[in-house]
């Protein structure tokens, strides 16, 4: 899955700072409420703050209900395996913004590619 991540050199030759920063954990584990509380405060100190939203509850508000244990084991790994890509992508699109800015940025990830881990059985993760 390699086809869709940014060379870390583009990141390291831009002339202002990127950070990034993912917040991961179940669910009402207070993602959202921390996400909110670090775009304040961190706009406060000047950075521009970007959020980069979670893949799989994009799917789900569009209506791709995520309901792995009624695909196949290859459909589920198929599945799987787009929703990292869409991810992969969403980080990508955020990133590229923040390059081609000219002020400091903070790029605040809702969840991450390997959080699918935790909704799969250990065969599956390993399949992807």
């Amino acid at each position: 899955m390699s086809d869709s991540h940014l060379p870390a050199h583009e990141i390291t030759q831009c002339k202002h700072p990127i950070f990034r920063i993912c917040l991961t954990g179940g669910p009402c584990a207070g993602k959202t409420t921390a996400l909110s509380t670090l775009q304040t405060v961190l706009s406060q100190m000047g950075f521009k703050v970007l959020i980069v939203p979670e893949a799989a509850t994009m799917l789900m508000k569009g209506g791709c209900m995520i309901q792995t244990h009624k695909l196949s084991f290859s459909e589920a790994v198929k599945f799987q395996i787009n929703v990292m890509k869409t991810q992969m992508a969403l980080e990508d699109v955020f990133t590229k913004n923040a390059i081609s800015g000219n002020q400091k940025t903070v790029i605040l990830c809702d969840r991450g590619v390997m959080d699918g881990s935790a909704y799969t059985d250990e065969n599956l993760w390993q399949a992807i």
